[in-house]
């Protein structure tokens, strides 16, 4: 139940922060964040795993950036490595929408 609650917690999140990571991020990041996406979408986690990586060395408190590892880690069952991830989340986008209460 918990790690339903954590899933359908971090799309709501990925969904509340694309227009906030579109709105600041630079081309190669947007281009690295449609490798994310196409990379969940074709199973391909090394796809994912790849551009994550590149995307931390740019900018490793963008937001979708840590959405898409939040993805990532519950896909790998890491529910307490995605728990982090939102809790540091939360932390740097406290007033974003949806996440208020979250990581207690």
């Amino acid at each position: 139940m918990r790690k339903l609650t954590l899933s359908l917690l971090t799309l709501s999140l990925g969904v509340a922060l694309l227009p906030l990571a579109q709105a600041a991020t630079t081309p190669a990041q947007e281009h690295l964040l449609e490798q994310v996406r196409l990379g969940e979408a074709s199973n391909r986690e090394d796809l994912v795993r790849q551009s994550l990586y590149r995307l931390e060395l740019i900018d490793p408190n963008n937001p979708e950036l840590i959405a898409a590892r939040m993805r990532y880690l519950l896909r790998q069952g890491d529910a307490a490595g995605a728990q982090k991830e939102l809790e540091r989340l939360t932390k740097l986008a406290p007033d974003l929408p949806g996440a208020e209460g979250v990581a207690q």
